[in-house]
């Protein structure tokens, strides 16, 4: 089995779709916004207004470098992609799917404000992050499964996939 890391805006069912492949192949799955949060003691908002955006992002590409092969599935935060060294720390032991959710969907999930921790400067829109990311996402990604799909179709797929 392939290890698998999934990459994607806040919202676009990462951690979902990480949590119901592992239920369903029985293997392990990390989300590294839990993992910051946890080491921080803090939700990722909380660490955002304390500390600033870029601590978040430093903090999350930390926690993906102390990341190895024994961990099946991994949930990145949406930031991820900022992070070069992070995304070719996952592709050594990792295929990396980018879940590509329609902006609309995004903003019907976690609103229109950045209040899930999102690691971007204020006053950045989500349609700004979204445009600003993309590119990125797309760049990183091995496979791109469509965010609108059910769960269970996008767990077939990655099962096909891999």
């Amino acid at each position: 089995m392939n290890n698998i890391s999934f990459i994607g805006m806040a919202g676009c069912g990462k951690s979902t779709i990480g949590e119901a492949l592992s239920i369903k192949l029985g293997i392990n799955f990390i989300d590294t916004d839990q993992l910051i949060e946890e080491k921080f003691k803090a939700s990722l908002e909380q660490i955002k207004k304390d500390k600033g955006y870029k601590f978040v992002r430093h903090a999350e590409e930390e926690a993906i470098l102390s990341l190895n092969k024994h961990i099946k599935i991994i949930s990145t935060g949406g930031s991820a992609v900022y992070s070069e060294k992070s995304m070719l720390h996952l592709s050594s032991f990792s295929k990396i799917i980018y879940i590509n959710t329609p902006l609309d969907e995004i903003k019907n999930r976690i609103g229109q404000g950045q209040q899930r921790g999102l690691a971007a400067p204020e006053g950045l829109s989500i349609d700004e992050i979204y445009l600003e990311r993309e590119p990125l996402y797309k760049k990183w990604a091995d496979a791109t499964l469509d965010g609108k799909d059910s769960v269970e179709k996008m767990v077939s797929s990655i099962i096909s996939f891999i």
